[in-house]
């Protein structure tokens, strides 16, 4: 140093000396700003600024005070689980609270390895993509009394805690009534691999209880695939190949579904008069397409605002419901 003296790390104890408050007021300051008068924070913020400090924060929460949320995501984050993580980062940010992201995939085993990860950093809540499977995991987060919101889907499973977000098996039967209303009558179903994703078990669920009501088959119309756009060409290829009368296919994903219309259009295919095409999530992309994407709309971004504030409310002992739907609309456009 320019003085030959080693400075030291500043910690709470010498940043309260320095502007002669007690270390609790100093440190109630930085993790509950909201219970310390607005002067003495000014106080504390502007003896930190001259000392450059940085809060020990995972000291804080390991101590329970941390103002830290924790999600888990899966590896591959499409576009509408990093449109409610967004929502989350959003909503945390604002309210003066963190967000901690930890990868886990939808096998029991990753995820309690996830959920194990992100409970060692003691977050005071947590928002987990749909239900948790495995029961390991399910009894750590009942004993470690933090608030925890499943995300996405609704029904299925009691939740832990809370559960916010659609019936999967309601979208995916509204959307293929919505269809046979239009006339179809041969409808196809694609997805990603369901095992261990309960959500898009539902949805298929939904697909199958729909064509049963309208006692339309459904047998070896099924395909799963990659979530992307070559997914999306194969499955088309995949489901026409096996039924040529096949007249409209219902995609788990608005990826896929885009793909499968750049094949028709590569095939020359008319769009939906050759073959009808919808789609599950309204990305942006899906408005911009020729002809545009029917789809299942389903708001990610404002589902993962609810979500932190639902967390939130409960820290604050608040009444919060067990379940909460946030609602989802067929968006009927030119594809179908």
């Amino acid at each position: 140093m320019a003085d030959g003296k080693r400075i030291g790390r500043l910690g709470v104890r010498e940043i309260a000396r320095q502007v002669g408050l007690a270390p609790m007021t100093v440190s109630r300051a930085l993790s509950n700003p909201e219970l310390v008068a607005p002067a003495t924070r000014a106080k504390v913020l502007e003896a930190i600024e001259r000392a450059g400090f940085v809060p020990n924060r995972l000291a804080s929460s390991m101590r329970g005070a941390g103002r830290m949320l924790g999600t888990v995501v899966p590896p591959l984050i499409n576009s509408g689980i990093a449109e409610q993580v967004q929502g989350m980062s959003d909503e945390a940010h604002e309210r003066g609270w963190s967000m901690l992201l930890v990868q886990g995939a939808f096998t029991p085993e990753d995820e309690e390895e996830a959920i194990r990860t992100l409970l060692g950093w003691r977050p005071a809540g947590m928002i987990l993509q749909s239900f948790v499977q495995s029961e390991t995991a399910r009894a750590l987060l009942v004993s470690s009394g933090a608030a925890v919101v499943e995300i996405s889907e609704i029904k299925g499973r009691a939740p832990i805690d809370m559960a916010l977000g659609v019936s999967n098996f309601e979208t995916a039967y509204a959307m293929t009534m919505h269809l046979a209303r239009k006339g179809y009558r041969r409808i196809g179903f694609v997805s990603t691999p369901v095992h261990g994703n309960d959500r898009l078990q539902q949805r298929r669920h939904g697909y199958h209880a729909a064509l049963a009501e309208l006692g339309m088959a459904h047998e070896d119309m099924e395909v799963e695939g990659t979530i992307t756009s070559r997914g999306g060409a194969e499955a088309l290829a995949a489901l026409t190949d096996r039924h040529p009368d096949i007249d409209a296919i219902f995609f788990g994903s608005d990826v896929p579904a885009v793909g499968a219309i750049q094949e028709c259009h590569r095939r020359g295919w008319k769009v939906p008069e050759r073959i009808a095409i919808a789609g599950y999530g309204d990305m942006e992309l899906s408005a911009e397409l020729h002809p545009r994407l029917t789809t299942v709309r389903v708001d990610r971004h404002a589902m993962g605002r609810r979500a932190v504030s639902q967390l939130l409310a409960r820290l604050a002992g608040e009444a919060v419901p067990t379940i909460t739907s946030v609602g989802f609309e067929i968006v009927d456009r030119e594809s179908a």
